[in-house]
């Protein structure tokens, strides 16, 4: 099985050598550096290509927020963990933003981490839910305060088989799992989550869940 290549960042090194050492107990993940902060963070990011970051947001000079930005810019595919202390939906309304692909407190348990490790590898996002539910009433009351509609003309533009992909995208589900549901091959789902991703105008799968349940859309039955 090919092992996910992480990279941490974090200015505390008692936290990132326990995390490397509890890290290298999984056979499928393999930690291939370490960054203090920012900088190194980006530099290294451009040298190891990892294919996930795990990020936090505390750090002196450059905080996680500014390099979350410019990793995506610079590597769009690159799955972003954010590790942190802050439970603020407004850092996770950020991070959303942004298109990282995940976001956990740093009092998450090892296997919650590993988990969501390699889910972010496999393209899937993971945000508590408690935070999801405060960043869903925030996008609920700018729907409110701004008077806008539910069904905007973005969604009139998916067609049926988007709009089932796109309930199937709200509750988590990975490709695989969306092709295994409607009974279609995972290189059509491929073809309608990235058709769903140009007529909603967002970059991930998060900002596709984030826009579309506030607008009214619910999971598949």
């Amino acid at each position: 099985m090919k092992s996910v290549r992480v990279l941490i960042v974090d200015d505390h090194p008692l936290l990132r050598q326990g995390l490397v050492k509890l890290l290298d107990l999984e056979d499928d993940i393999v930690v291939v550096g370490q960054a203090s902060n920012g900088k190194e963070a980006i530099e290294l990011a451009e040298q190891l290509r990892p294919e996930v970051v795990l990020l936090d947001i505390n750090m002196p000079g450059m905080n996680g927020i500014e390099v979350a930005k410019i990793l995506k810019k610079k590597q769009p595919s690159l799955g972003l963990l954010i590790l942190t202390i802050h439970d603020d939906e407004s850092y996770v309304n950020e991070m959303i933003r942004i298109g990282a692909n995940g976001y956990l407190l740093k009092d998450a348990e090892l296997s919650q981490v590993v988990r969501a490790i390699k889910q972010v590898a496999a393209g899937e996002s993971v945000y508590p839910a408690h935070l999801m539910e405060k960043v869903m009433e925030h996008y609920h009351q700018l729907e409110i305060e701004y008077g806008r509609l539910q069904t905007t003309a973005a969604f009139n533009e998916l067609t049926a088989r988007e709009l089932e992909v796109l309930r199937c995208i709200v509750e988590g589900m990975s490709n695989k799992e969306i092709a295994s549901s409607l009974e279609i091959s995972e290189k059509t789902v491929k073809n309608h989550v990235t058709s769903v991703f140009r007529k909603l105008d967002v970059e991930d799968r998060t900002q596709a869940a984030v826009y579309a349940v506030s607008r009214g859309v619910k999971p598949l039955d």
